[in-house]
């Protein structure tokens, strides 16, 4: 399946999301009117919508700052495209498939700045799900799911842009999985706990707040990724303590900050260069503060991971941006 299959195939299932009463695209018309700088984020309580609820605490007497809801990267990337918000974050590997897919809004974004890696969380029960069902009663086995390449052949639950990474990592290794799309992480596991699925796939930075406040009479385990990392991907190793999972390996995914591609002289592009300035100046802050852990995945606010930089409306004679 060749890269513009895939991005065609993601936006048939986003549409799917629409049909069931869901707005993958969040409601940019329901941000405050005096909101200089929409931000495509995520959908609430995850680490996207805590980001941006960080930068508003430390920039937002600078420039203000409103989160425009969404489900994740992929809805985030086509606002951006159709002039709904300025800013959005997007996994990498999204924004790369979906520029190298035609369309020209999406290949021309800027980033302002690399933000916290994604971890691909994949939960199964603990106790294992019951596989080869047929009509015939008490057919089929129990099957525990412990590892990634246990996922042969299973049906998933995929939240977000999960479905985009399922399909590479299907395409990848010939699991031949069957993805089905959920609206959320809480109807995902609702699909594992009745066994309409013997997996989930969602996605975002350490620690998820949908994965950390999960119980650990829930009955569920997180399956750990034992596959070499492809290419643009990473593995990282986290702790769960609550789900007794301790240093699993996670695939990981950088997210960029991206903007549309304002002239640096004008309003919109003054406003964007506030924003980046005062995210780099207080940086150190925001990994050693009361704030998201994500933002200590932060390295390097000038490495750009390949995405042209946004240029600063002022020049900064220190940096020069990776290209």
């Amino acid at each position: 399946m060749n890269l513009s299959k895939m991005r065609h195939l993601f936006i048939a299932s986003i549409a799917g999301l629409c049909a069931l009463s869901v707005s993958p695209f969040g409601h940019a018309q329901e941000t405050q009117a005096d909101c200089s700088i929409r931000i495509g984020g995520g959908p609430k309580g995850k680490v996207y919508e805590l980001m941006i609820k960080d930068m508003q605490a430390v920039c937002g007497a600078e420039v203000s700052i409103c989160a425009v809801p969404s489900i994740g990267g992929l809805p985030n990337l086509m606002m951006l495209s159709s002039n709904q918000t300025e800013l959005g974050i997007a996994q990498l590997d999204t924004l790369q498939v979906m520029a190298s897919g035609g369309d020209e809004n999406i290949a021309a974004l800027q980033a302002v700045m690399p933000l916290h890696t994604n971890l691909l969380h994949i939960l199964s029960l603990r106790d294992g799900s019951r596989v080869g069902v047929t009509p015939m009663p008490f057919s089929g086995q129990i099957q525990v799911i412990r590892k990634f390449s246990d996922l042969r052949g299973m049906k998933i639950a995929v939240v977000g842009s999960t479905q985009l990474l399922g399909q590479t990592l299907n395409k990848q290794t010939g699991y031949a999985m069957e993805l089905l799309l959920a609206e959320s992480d809480d109807i995902a596991i609702k699909m594992l706990q009745s066994n309409q699925v013997q997996a989930v796939f969602t996605d975002g930075g350490w620690p998820l707040p949908s994965i950390a406040g999960r119980l650990p009479t829930s009955g569920l385990s997180l399956v750990e990724f034992d596959l070499p990392a492809p290419p643009r991907f990473t593995i990282v190793q986290r702790t769960y303590q609550n789900l007794d999972s301790f240093n699993n390996k996670y695939l990981g995914s950088p997210n960029i900050l991206v903007t549309r591609p304002f002239k640096a002289s004008g309003d919109m592009g003054k406003k964007v260069t506030t924003l980046q300035s005062c995210l780099i100046r207080h940086l150190e802050e925001l990994k050693e503060g009361r704030y998201q852990a994500a933002w200590k995945d932060v390295k390097d606010p000038f490495n750009t991971l390949g995405v042209a930089r946004f240029a600063p409306a002022i020049a900064d004679k220190t940096k020069v941006s990776a290209r």
